[in-house]
């Protein structure tokens, strides 16, 4: 799967973000099931609020982790998918 740069991913309203640095992790108050995320991870989740595209976080995380623009895609390409596959975004 590619993730589209235009699309807006959400998170799923049920999902809570607790915890810092590498003890930071993604909450389903439904079931209970815990995602830990590292920092690049954390940033995205919390960028994803359905109005920043795919490419406007690829440039936000250039700009928080100095990383080339190559890397900031890949990464935030992979954090997306297995976001959406966790179903943690829409």
């Amino acid at each position: 799967m590619t993730t589209d740069l235009t699309r807006l991913p959400r998170q799923q309203p049920d999902v809570e973000l607790r915890g810092e640095g590498v003890e930071t992790c993604l909450v389903e108050n439904s079931t209970g099931v815990t995602y830990l995320v590292n920092p690049t991870a954390r940033a995205i989740w919390e960028l994803c609020d359905g109005t920043t595209t795919v490419d406007e976080l690829v440039s936000a995380i250039c700009l928080l982790f100095d990383v080339s623009r190559t890397t900031a895609e890949a990464d935030v390409r992979q954090v997306i998918e297995e976001l959406d596959r966790a179903g943690l975004v829409s």
